[in-house]
Formats: structure tokens, C-alpha cells, sequence
């Protein structure tokens, strides 16, 4: 069975960048695809009444997408087949053009869809009938539709749905928790940091300083002077265990934390390994493309980092690691390299450029009092991630075997209500 023989299918329409505003309808690209769904924070926006003519692009929670144009597999950020789907978030949103939407009939369950078009074969398939240049391909719609399938009688292709839904319901549960708990860390560097109402400040006298008023005994300091800096290795990543990990722009860029399990690997001699090893506490920060967005390393791991990214390392115990992440993530400081970087189609900054900032050093003990308290929020966050990884892989070893037929569910007692299909 092809899967063209139930599906209907929509491109996505290649909206004007002279649309775009700051308000209005979302528009949702290739580039806000995230592993299994969309990146909905950085949308950018058509007016309403220009919308209003589009609306047969719109997209509505549980929609199945495929990017059909993008990087080659050897780049999982922006693979071209990936497939993902709308989530509540994104409803409503327009799709703009490399990608397709796939509508299935009465036959065809939209969940077992979605989970067919994320198993190897078809990922295997899709590869080659992939074309292009070496660093862009593209895919047809009818690679598409003539991908060959078993498809098993409707209940049963709901019960494999509802098996691996409970996998991404537990994952979309912790990623939620993830985000609770990052707003958290953020909220309380602003309050210490930005508004200065840190544990005791109403017995602090505030003092002049030459970025306003700042609490008695902080100080001013060139960021230059509280770290030293280092630029990345240059090499290409690997999917295959070749080397340690080779951290990435694209591994920090979206979010404040680092997905491990999705960082490639690269080849190393030992001397460069130990030279670009990255250690706990280690910032790293884009440089070129996406410069001032930061990482950091929060768990002891064999890593090294690209050359797109500079290292930045405290340099004592005068600045801890994750008050200057924080800092670094503020708006103060992403203003701050947004105006200083140079280039029109793309941008890039320096070390030099990137730590040429004044910025207000709180005393140790109130930034070690952070350091505790954010970390054990830290620490939660980073279990809730391993536990994801955890339930990502067990689900895509069993999403085979559903797929295929070799772990039969059609006579198990599974709900299937409440899918969204």
C-alpha cells in the first residue's frame, strides 16, 4: 500500500519577508521545527487582513508536516523528510513553503501516520530519493506519496498510536516541567540581579556607579576582565561514535540547555582533545550566523566545542559560572551583541567584541547564594532532561516493531480514545 493512496496533501505557501510584522498572524518556517513539533517562541508575523487570504494554509493540532526541503541526514536540525507535528501551540499558525501538509482519509489513523513517517525505513527511503547539492535537498511530493507501507485495520493502527503517544505525552509532560523551571531561575536572576531585591537588600544602601544606581560593596567590570576566552576546533560532525561529543551552534541556539543525546561526535587527536575539552561550569557562546546566544556545561561529559563558538571560563571565584550564564542569556547583554555585531546577511562578533561589557558584579556571597539555589533547580531540570532522552530511545526501538508488526497489539487491550487524529 503507497501512502498516496490515503493522503491529500498541501504545500506551504513562500509568504513575502515585506509582510512580516510584529504583529498579526504566525507564520511557521522549516527553521522552527523542533525534534518532534514547532518552536513556537520566535515566529514571525503577517498583518491579519493579509492573512485573511490564507487561510487554506492554516494549521490545526495534530497535523502531520514533512520538510521537504532542507540539509542532508548528516544534519538532524533541519533534515530534509523530517516530520513533526502541530502542536496546540502552533494551531492556527500558516505554513510557509518547504514543507507539506499530509491530510489523511478515514483509513488511515493521523497518530500511526505521524509515527510511520518517523521509522527508519521511511527515513532510509526518504534518503534516497532525496537530490541536491551537497549542503541542500530537496524531496517530491511524490517520493512522498509512493513510500510503500503495510497498513493494518484502523483499531489496530490507533492501539499502536496510543502506545507510542504515552511516550510523547510523558516526554511533552517534562518538557513542560523543563520550562517551569527554567522561567523560575530566569525570574530570580531578575529579581536579584536586575531589580536588586536579593535576600537582604532592604539593608543595603544603593551608591552611584557609572551604570546607575547599584547596591553598596558591587561593583562595575569589564566582562574581559572576570574570564578568559578561547575559540572551538574546527571539524564536522559524525553520527557515529568517532570521537567525544562536538558541541555546535545549533546545540545551544534554542534553548538553555544541551540535548546530549542529539550532539554529534567528531574525530580528535589527543592533543586538540585536551586543548578544546570542555569542563564543568565551561560557557560556550555563538560567534558567527547566531552570535551572543550561550550554553553551558552542566555535567561532566567527553565534549569538545566547534569553532563557531568561543569558550568562556571564569577565571575565579569573583564570578560563578551560572550568574554569568544568566547574565549572558539577560536582554541586557543580547542587546548589548546584537548592536556590537558586524556583517548585514551574517552576523559575527569577536571574543574581543562578545566580553567588551561593563556589567554589575554583585559581591561572592550573594552570587554563591544563587549558585546554590539555582542549581538545585538546575539539577532538577537536567534529570527531567535525561529522563526524556530516556524515553525517546525507548520508544524509537519499539516504534519499529510496532510499525513493522513484530510486536503485535491488535489484540491487546489499549484506549485509543482521546487521540488526536
Amino acid at each position: 500500500m503507497t501512502i498516496g493512496a490515503h493522503i491529500d496533501t498541501r504545500k506551504g505557501y513562500a509568504f513575502k519577508s515585506t509582510w512580516y510584522s510584529q504583529h498579526g498572524t504566525p507564520i511557521v518556517k522549516v527553521s522552527n521545527f523542533t525534534t518532534d513539533s514547532i518552536d513556537t517562541s520566535n515566529l514571525v508575523r503577517i498583518p491579519d487582513d493579509i492573512a485573511a487570504g490564507y487561510r487554506k494554509y492554516a494549521l490545526t493540532q495534530g497535523d502531520i508536516v514533512v520538510q521537504t526541503v532542507g540539509s542532508w541526514p548528516n544534519n538532524p536540525a533541519s533534515v530534509v523528510g523530517k516530520t513533526i507535528q502541530v502542536s496546540r501551540e502552533a494551531s492556527g499558525a500558516l505554513l510557509n513553503q518547504n514543507a507539506v501538509r499530509l491530510i489523511p482519509d478515514h483509513q488511515l489513523d493521523a497518530r500511526f501516520l505521524y509515527f510511520l513517517l518517523r521509522s527508519d525505513a521511511y527515513k532510509k527511503y526518504i534518503i534516497n530519493c532525496a537530490q541536491g547539492a551537497a549542503n541542500q535537498a530537496s524531496i517530491t511530493l511524490d517520493s512522498i506519496r509512493n513510500f510503500n507501507f503495510n497498513l493494518p485495520p484502523l483499531p489496530t493502527q490507533q492501539k499502536i498510536a496510543a502506545v507510542l503517544s504515552a511516550y510523547d505525552d510523558l516526554i511533552e509532560n517534562n518538557t513542560r516541567r523543563i520550562k517551569i523551571l527554567e522561567e523560575m531561575a530566569q525570574m530570580i536572576y531578575r529579581e536579584w540581579f536586575v531589580n536588586f531585591r536579593f535576600p537582604g537588600h532592604e539593608k543595603v544602601k544603593m551608591v552611584d556607579s557609572p551604570l546607575g544606581k547599584i547596591p553598596e560593596g558591587w561593583r562595575v567590570a569589564k566582562l574581559s576582565s572576570l574570564v578568559d576566552t578561547q575559540y572551538g576546533y574546527t571539524e564536522s560532525g559524525s553520527k557515529d561514535e568517532v570521537g567525544p561529543k562536538y558541541v555546535r551552534g545549533t546545540d545551544i541556539n534554542k534553548n538553555s540547555f544541551i540535548r546530549w543525546e542529539t550532539v554529534p561526535y567528531c574525530p580528535i587527536d589527543a592533543a586538540s582533545h585536551e586543548k578544546y575539552k570542555l569542563h564543568v561550569g565551561d560557557l560556550v557562546v555563538i560567534r558567527m550566523a547566531d552570535p551572543g546566544k550561550v550554553g553551558i556545561i552542566e555535567k561532566q561529559i567527553d565534549a569538545v566545542f566547534a569553532s563557531y563558538l568561543i569558550r568562556l571560563s571564569p577565571r575565579d571565584v569573583v564570578v560563578r559560572p551560572y550568574f554569568l550564564f544568566y547574565l549572558m542569556l539577560s536582554d541586557y547583554y543580547q542587546g548589548f551583541v546584537t548592536g556590537a555585531s558586524t556583517g548585514t546577511t551574517r552576523k559575527s562578533a569577536s571574543a574581543g567584541v562578545l566580553t567588551d561589557l561593563d556589567v554589575i558584579l554583585p559581591l561572592a556571597r550573594i552570587q554563591q547564594q544563587f549558585e546554590t539555589i539555582v542549581s538545585a533547580i538546575r539539577g532538577m531540570l537536567n534529570n527531567l532532561l535525561d529522563k526524556n532522552a530516556n524515553l525517546r530511545t525507548t520508544r524509537d526501538l519499539l516504534l519499529p516493531k510496532l510499525i513493522s508488526g513484530e510486536v503485535d497489539v491488535s489484540e491487546l487491550d489499549i484506549a485509543t480514545e482521546g487521540l488526536v487524529s
